[in-house]
């Protein structure tokens, strides 16, 4: 039995990325080996009525710190178990899905409206008629976020219909949300690191140039003691998903009540662990080695 961290070689094809690499290190502190693997050498193969994976065994479990579901689903087919599920991970990276899960067990969000699948160069009158009643709906500004995306880098903000009209022509036939903007805490948000069912971090970010508050993009994170009902939300949340780790991301409507934007299945760790100083990265390979001493 062997212990890996996948992640994905495209996106970092010279060394892993910085969460795989604070991972393995919290694990040999505790004297224990996870090995980094690039999605790009685990080659899945199906052959004389059977499936391997390059390099993995049965009797073996890996942090699944990528998006590559069809890897992952064929790992745990070979029996490989995964932390989180490709399951969970699916989820989580498709944000009208999310959404769809947690609206059906009443988790607060901001009003969303998805986006109908459209396909590049068909008729623009459905599209039209999409992003009026959008409009409508919703009003200006208007947040837009494509429904695959990472560290921000996939939402924006439409302030008129002519900058809604070019953003969706932009995104073309890629999946995306509508969503009303909440202006009185816009630039703002709050960021609860789960592990085991449990809150372990929570870190409060700040923009002062942006309406996005994403670290990675200028913002700047500070400690925070969650409410207890921001604490249950977020837990909430990963109980519905089945994650077993997360960064559950909480925005606030006009009365101070929490609202969640996005459930991170891969959330990063530098900045939460920088301004709280809890080892986010020791808290869940804590929780794994548990799991696995339980088998």
């Amino acid at each position: 039995m062997a212990g890996y961290i996948l992640y994905n070689g495209f996106w970092n094809p010279e060394v892993p990325p910085d969460p795989v690499r604070r991972l393995e290190e919290a694990a040999r502190a505790r004297g224990r080996v996870l090995t980094p693997v690039p999605n790009t050498s685990a080659l899945v193969e199906f052959s004389g009525g059977g499936m391997t994976v390059t390099g993995f065994d049965p009797e073996d479990f890996a942090l699944f710190w990528d998006k590559d579901i069809r890897l992952g689903r064929a790992l745990e087919s070979l029996g490989v178990r995964l932390y989180n599920p490709a399951a969970v991970v699916e989820i989580c990276d498709d944000k009208a899905a999310t959404h769809w899960k947690l609206a059906e067990q009443g988790i607060p969000m901001p009003r969303t409206l998805v986006a109908p699948m459209t396909y590049v160069h068909m008729d623009e009158g459905p599209a039209r008629a999409f992003l009026e009643r959008a409009a409508e709906r919703l009003g200006f500004p208007m947040v837009v976020k494509e429904c695959y995306g990472s560290l921000g880098g996939e939402v924006y903000l439409a302030r008129d219909a002519g900058e809604l009209r070019a953003l969706a022509d932009r995104v073309e036939s890629r999946p995306f949300l509508c969503q009303e903007f909440l202006g009185e805490t816009a630039g703002t948000d709050l960021r609860i690191y789960v592990v085991d069912g449990r809150v372990a971090a929570a870190m409060r970010r700040r923009s002062d140039t942006d309406f996005r508050a994403n670290i990675g993009g200028g913002g700047h994170g500070e400690a925070y003691d969650p409410s207890p009902e921001e604490a249950a939300l977020a837990v909430r949340c990963c109980r519905i998903l089945g994650a077993q780790f997360a960064g559950v991301d909480l925005l606030w409507d006009a009365d101070g009540s929490p609202l969640v934007c996005e459930v991170n299945s891969n959330a990063h760790m530098a900045g939460i662990t920088a301004c709280t100083g809890v080892d986010v990265a020791g808290e869940i390979v804590n929780f794994v080695f548990s799991r696995e001493r339980q088998r």
